[in-house]
């Protein structure tokens, strides 16, 4: 699951709060990777967010959204679930919990 998101977006961060029980706890030991990429902000303010909230989950850093770029042109946070054989299963834009859970489920479906 490649995640674009941001220190100073409230969407992301309503996201971000989810994300270690509702995300990595669930698909632990599993084959599945969750890559959060801060876009457009540099490591001190990621180190400085990370600090803050105590989120000790990886976080990838695009200071120049070079592979942001590569994904969509706007809005965040953006989720694209990547499967197996490199096809996105799933784009979503913005924070919404029902949606949310559905992207759960679809990554309980290709995960089968």
């Amino acid at each position: 699951l490649l995640n674009f998101w941001a220190t100073w977006c409230p969407p992301c961060r309503q996201e971000l709060a989810r994300v270690q029980s509702d995300v990595i706890d669930r698909f632990a030991g599993r084959d599945f990777v969750f890559l959060p990429i801060s876009r457009g902000e540099t490591h001190q303010t990621v180190a400085a967010f990370r600090e803050k909230t105590g989120y000790t989950f990886p976080m990838g850093l695009d200071p120049s959204q070079t592979v942001y770029d590569r994904y969509a042109s706007n809005y965040i946070p953006r989720n694209f679930l990547i499967d197996r054989n490199g096809k996105v299963v799933l784009a979503s834009v913005g924070y919404d919990p029902e949606e949310f859970d559905e992207m759960i489920k679809t990554i309980e479906k290709t995960l089968e």
